[in-house]
């Protein structure tokens, strides 16, 4: 499967530092991938918060026991 190739502007200053997190043979893409997946987006961050405060708290040997670990 052949893969489309874009370019994305960026401002010089952000390319500088962009390279910086480049390493041996990374590409661009490897980088900007392997943030994305070390930050998750910003949707997912508000419904975790959301659970956090407005749902019912089980406690961990209810979990490990209902999925029988």
């Amino acid at each position: 499967m052949a893969t489309t190739q874009t370019t994305v502007p960026v401002k010089g200053d952000t390319l500088r530092r962009l390279r910086g997190y480049k390493t041996g043979g990374a590409s661009f893409d490897d980088v900007l991938n392997e943030m994305m997946d070390e930050v998750p987006p910003a949707s997912f961050v508000k419904e975790h918060l959301r659970r956090l405060h407005e749902e019912e708290k089980v406690r961990w040997d209810a979990v490990r026991s209902r999925l029988k670990l």
